[in-house]
């Protein structure tokens, strides 16, 4: 199939992988400015297409953050990890570089960005030992040729130079994750391991995740309120960061595996047990996990059963809140909140929603303002909407949205 035909069939977030075209070295030259210093397969990127992109390749000083770029440009999709390295021994007190991957424009790329940055450091490494990069090291051409053939045939590759050495490996990239509503609430996870246990085992203490230098300023701004308990139009408002701009990082999350979606945790819901639940009571892995996260001060056996009984009493018909009324005395050390968090993530339990339905003949009337009347509000009234969305929407807390629907004899509730 020729070049043409493919550009025409695929695009850009079209979900497809192609291979690596080129991998190129560039630097800054005091007397040049940018150039490539040498690629492999030779002249994939032309000097036209390159002093086209150049600013991008290699930045402004100030720009470079330790981060990885992206460029979608006149047919090439260009992957790098640009690197300053300050030194008086360099002409101009600095060395600026980048080594690049290059792919087709519509070729998905995320998977080769811990790659970029493990090589953009390991080069750091040699050129501080050795001047690798800089002295133009006859072992560069032979270097990417090796990684050109390694990562496309294998997915993984091994350099060694003297006594140091890096192993590379593309990772296999994750789903797209499912879209972030208004009323999602999103769960560190960590990487999809159980949620970790407080630091001291206290009832204030809430799993949280810690800003990082590595996170985008957005993101990092976000994370102290991501609690396990707040919604996203609560983040948003916490935190003073506009609602779309918070979908996406939290989307961003879901992709890395950091975060996951639970609904909103309220002791008006109603839960109910799964055929997964089978495997608590038989995985003791799961069981200290569990334990630690919900139970943390408890004596195993005791919170062991005290945890059994409590999933399996909840049911269709009895909300949260009778539950935590019947075992409140009996099971004191147990965080209910986390024992339903936790459950949910591990799929042993899940939330039966109420989505409001509008039955009568009339239209719906027109939308209102923040806590609007009844018939405001049945345009919302699909059937396809919950009353957390629709809370959410509506800005409506939820006593007030249950009284209208419950005084409405054209509104009906169904239950899934």
């Amino acid at each position: 199939m020729s070049s043409k035909s493919i550009e025409t069939r695929y695009y850009e977030g079209c979900g497809r992988i192609g291979p690596i075209r080129c991998i190129f070295l560039s630097e800054f030259h005091p007397v040049a400015g940018p150039k490539i210093v040498c690629q492999f397969p030779e002249d994939n990127v032309s000097k036209d297409v390159f002093h086209s992109i150049s600013a991008y390749i290699i930045p402004k000083p100030q720009f470079i953050l330790k981060c990885t770029m992206t460029i979608n440009s006149l047919g090439h999709k260009i992957i790098g990890y640009p690197i300053r390295i300050e030194n008086t021994r360099y002409e101009r007190n600095m060395y600026i570089f980048n080594l690049c991957f290059v792919c087709d424009s519509w070729s998905k790329t995320v998977q080769y960005e811990p790659v970029v940055k493990k090589l953009g450091e390991y080069l750091v490494l040699m050129e501080e030992e050795t001047g690798f990069v800089s002295k133009g090291s006859s072992r560069l051409p032979t270097l990417l040729a090796h990684l050109f053939h390694d990562l496309n045939t294998y997915h993984r590759a091994t350099l060694a130079e003297g006594d140091t050495a890096v192993r590379l490996l593309v990772g296999r990239p994750r789903a797209s994750p499912p879209p972030v509503h208004d009323h999602d609430v999103p769960v560190p996870v960590l990487r999809a391991a159980p949620p970790s246990p407080p630091p001291t085992p206290t009832s204030s203490d809430e799993p949280h995740l810690e800003p990082d230098a590595d996170w985008d300023l957005t993101t990092a701004q976000l994370l102290p309120h991501i609690d396990g308990y707040n919604h996203v139009s609560k983040i948003a408002a916490d935190a003073d960061v506009e609602k779309t701009l918070v979908k996406s990082c939290i989307r961003n999350l879901l992709y890395y595996g950091v975060v996951r979606l639970v609904p909103v945790l309220k002791f008006s819901n109603t839960y109910r047990a799964t055929p997964a639940l089978s495997r608590f009571f038989r995985d003791p892995e799961l069981q200290a996990a569990c334990l630690a996260y919900a139970a943390p001060t408890a004596p195993r056996q005791t919170a062991l059963r005290d945890v059994g009984r409590m999933l399996c009493s909840l049911q269709q018909g009895s909300p949260l809140r009778g539950v935590c009324e019947r075992w409140a005395g009996l099971a004191p050390d147990v965080d209910v909140r986390r024992l339903v968090i936790f459950a949910q993530l591990h799929g042993l339990i899940r939330c039966i929603k109420r989505y409001p339905l509008w039955r009568g003949s009339e239209g719906p009337g027109a939308p209102g303002g923040p806590g609007g009347t009844a018939a405001d509000l049945r345009r919302l009234f699909t059937g396809a909407l919950c009353e957390d969305e629709i809370c959410c929407r509506a800005r409506l807390d939820l006593p007030s949205l249950r009284r209208i629907v419950d005084e409405d004899p054209d509104v009906a509730v169904v239950w899934r």
